[in-house]
């Protein structure tokens, strides 16, 4: 059929009407659609957290300084002896603080020679050590690597035996070593109320020559004697002490056995399990030393030693890399102190360990109060520090 212009043109205006209307309704459910949605309702707010009451982490909270970056270094350790488990349980200390913060770090083992110690400093300064770190060690045997160290400013810095003189290192935290002698003496004296002969092993070293400071106070007018003294061979240690004890025992009457450097015991309790086999009898020597480290906590339940004074020596090693931090972080200088009060509180304490309060199992002290100085100064750190990987 044939259409006409005006048909055709209704047509066409019709079809655009059309789209017009089209057009229209979906602008409307576009609006519709592009409405802002009811607000969702806030969620209910967390309570907040309630503030430790736990001593330990109040004290740790107020001793924190100001947030601040701590810097990233490696960091050696300068050991005395790691095969003597004090020596190893402070630089394990110090290696488990080290990690918290994030450092890297070496170590060298003198093996208990004086004449490897200067070796072994100069070993960690050429690995390119920051800072480092000993246990006790006499300036005397590193006076070398201490030049050196200062010169290069590297700070050196000690713990685990009281040092003097003390000239080079930036701090040294320490056992009261005195009271240590004091306390084992006084534990003597209770053994052996009308007296006795005893002999007593020391060491060329400052914190040996408190301890006998402390033996010979508190055995002042009794009837207790030293019938002999010597000096330990640094670099034979257990099968030293025990042909020493061996000897000796046979040329002297002896009630009791005094041994100044812990691993040396090892070789006297040896000496004595020899000659007493069955370890109670009668005129069997009592054996003592100081720490109580996990084989001489074991030599203790087996009757091989009688007692160890001891101290937690790895508080030391926290407080070692605490005044470091604050020094590298704040140009704080560490505190002169031998042991530190932190938030008022002081982790050097001591105790005399025998059969009668070791653990039940295991081969680890609590720590006495106040209590546990990780928690103490992992809680410190998290609050001042902003960039440990640990918290």
């Amino acid at each position: 059929m044939r259409t006409t212009k005006s048909g055709l043109l209704w047509r066409l205006v019709a079809v655009l009407l059309a789209f017009t209307l089209i057009a229209a309704a979906c602008g409307d459910d576009d609006d519709a659609s592009e409405a802002a949605p009811a607000p969702a309702a806030e969620p209910a707010a967390e309570p907040a957290e309630e503030p430790s009451d736990d001593p330990l982490v109040v004290a740790a909270l107020s001793a924190a300084g100001d947030p601040v970056e701590l810097p990233n270094i490696l960091a050696g350790y300068l050991q005395w002896i790691y095969a003597d488990e004090a020596g190893k349980r402070i630089e394990d200390a110090a290696r488990e603080a080290f990690d918290f913060m994030g450092w890297e770090w070496v170590t060298c083992d003198a093996e208990g020679a004086p004449d490897n110690m200067p070796g072994c400093g100069n070993q960690l300064l050429d690995q390119g050590a920051e800072v480092i770190f000993t246990d006790g060690i006499p300036e005397a045997f590193i006076t070398d690597v201490l030049e050196r160290a200062t010169e290069a400013g590297v700070p050196v810095i000690s713990a685990g035996g009281e040092v003097e003189p003390r000239d080079i290192y930036v701090a040294s935290y320490a056992s009261d070593d005195t009271d240590l002698g004091v306390q084992l003496a006084e534990y003597l004296k209770a053994q052996l109320p009308d007296g006795g002969n005893i002999i007593v092993q020391t060491f060329p070293s400052a914190w040996s020559a408190k301890r006998q400071a402390g033996l010979a106070s508190a055995i002042e007018g009794t009837n207790i004697t030293i019938v002999d003294s010597w000096e330990v061979d640094p670099t034979n240690m257990v099968p030293g002490t025990e042909a020493d004890v061996t000897t000796k025992l046979a040329q002297f009457d002896v009630d009791g056995v005094w041994i100044d450097f812990s691993v040396a015991s090892i070789g006297a309790a040896n000496a004595i399990g020899a000659l007493f086999p069955d370890g109670d009898e009668p005129d069997r020597p009592l054996l003592m030393t100081f720490y109580a480290n996990p084989t001489g906590i074991d030599d203790i339940r087996a009757g091989r030693l009688d007692a160890a004074v001891d101290e937690k020596l790895e508080w030391q090693s926290w407080a070692q890399v605490d005044a470091i931090a604050q020094l590298l972080a704040r140009g704080t200088a560490p505190s002169q102190e031998r042991a530190p009060d932190f938030g008022g509180l002081n982790f050097s304490s001591r105790q005399v360990v025998t059969v009668d309060n070791i653990p039940a199992t295991g081969s680890e002290i609590a720590p006495p109060p106040p209590g546990d100085y990780e928690v103490f100064f992992r809680t410190k750190w998290c609050a001042e520090f902003t960039n440990l990987p640990n918290c």
